[in-house]
């Protein structure tokens, strides 16, 4: 296999975030002593990440006096080389009985958590053992996480190119009869290997009437001369993620296909052009939807139009007709469109911006403007 070497601009080598930034923000708002974070099993791995650069399981306490990290004997030595600096404290016994006296020791009496990152069993036996008052809020770090700073911006960026360079060195890999399982292994062996930490979600590589499912799961149906091939793929690079979508014809692009291709060209487009600072989430979402209702598909396009991408793929802001957002400079986006026709194929063409006061910067740059031959 060939790999196509990825090299890291000298501009996007994984700089420092400012936690201690974010960890001020996050209080300023808050009506309560402090915030905690419960990080057990993954269940709060990416607001741990975001106001301390720790990937390991544990509890953060902040106060407007100081910032604590509790965690047991096997991140320990780990937390010392994520977050030097920051106080760490062993837990040796259960978590929650631990943490709630520590809490008692700091004589706190209201504690904001994330009832959207925390279970309900874990809120309310804190309730039972603090004693004082536990007051959920919906997701406070992620109302801070939608707004990137230049080198969040800066790592989605080389998390962008890098998912690029490695399905252009995929496409001379693409023969008939190869199956969608196969390529889908053989695209993140090369996203590893050019430095991705690991895919950004499960890849989609959907070949023919399977890339008519938004979220289809690559499977054995093997490639053939006409059909569409679907790739909606992203890496992990320095804790970000990208996300794009590309399609293909195999060997022939049948006029069907050129048509839906065409149609959604000009839907991807138009939603590029209305992203702006100020632009609501709807407003967006309408004009792009539009040019595909007006083709007389309407029906054919269910799912909005784009949402946000940072330390998951799937965050805020949201760009559907649901949507109750609106744009601001710093948010990165993804704009992408679909036709999708059962039984013959479906076409998503996806583009990861950054919002700018004026409208937007596009990271993907992978060509679009036609149906390109593949295999």
């Amino acid at each position: 296999m060939e790999i196509r070497v990825f090299q890291r601009s000298c501009t996007g080598k994984g700089g420092r975030l400012n936690y201690e930034k974010r960890r001020t923000a996050l209080l300023t708002d808050l009506k309560a002593d402090a915030f905690l974070i419960f990080n057990l099993e993954g269940s709060d791995s990416v607001s741990m990440f975001y106001l301390t650069g720790f990937t390991g399981e544990g509890a953060l306490l902040l106060s407007a006096k100081e910032a604590s990290l509790m965690t047991d004997s096997r991140y320990t030595e780990q937390a010392s080389r994520e977050v030097p600096g920051l106080p760490v404290e062993e837990i040796k016994g259960d978590y929650l009985k631990e943490v709630t006296t520590m809490l008692k020791a700091r004589k706190l009496k209201r504690v904001a958590v994330s009832s959207k990152r925390m279970t309900y069993y874990v809120v309310e036996k804190l309730r039972e053992l603090f004693g004082g008052e536990i007051i959920a809020f919906e997701d406070p770090v992620m109302a801070l996480r939608r707004l990137k700073d230049p080198e969040e911006i800066a790592r989605i960026r080389e998390a962008t190119r890098l998912t690029e360079a490695s399905l252009i060195s995929l496409l001379g890999e693409i023969k008939i009869g190869i199956s969608e399982r196969e390529l889908a292994l053989r695209l993140e062996v090369i996203m590893r290997k050019n430095g991705a930490e690991k895919v950004a979600f499960d890849l989609i590589v959907a070949a023919g009437e399977n890339s008519a499912l938004p979220h289809y799961r690559p499977g054995t149906r093997r490639i053939k001369k006409g059909d569409l091939l679907l790739f909606d793929i992203g890496a992990q690079l320095d804790g970000y993620c990208s996300d794009m979508t590309r399609v293909f014809a195999v060997k022939e692009v049948l006029p069907q296909a050129r048509e839906i291709y065409e149609l959604v060209l000009r839907a991807n487009q138009a939603g590029i052009k209305a992203i702006r600072a100020g632009a609501s989430g709807v407003a967006v979402d309408t004009i792009a939807r539009d040019v595909i209702a007006q083709a007389g598909h309407k029906e054919h396009f269910g799912h909005g139009l784009g949402h946000g991408v940072g330390l998951e793929v799937h965050e805020g802001p949201r760009l559907s007709p649901l949507s109750k957002d609106t744009l601001q400079p710093g948010m990165t986006v993804t704009v992408e469109p679909g036709v999708y026709l059962p039984g013959f194929g479906g076409v998503r063409i996806e583009d990861l911006l950054v919002v700018t006061k004026n409208g937007s910067e596009v990271l993907t740059s992978l060509p679009k403007n036609r149906l390109i031959e593949v295999g």
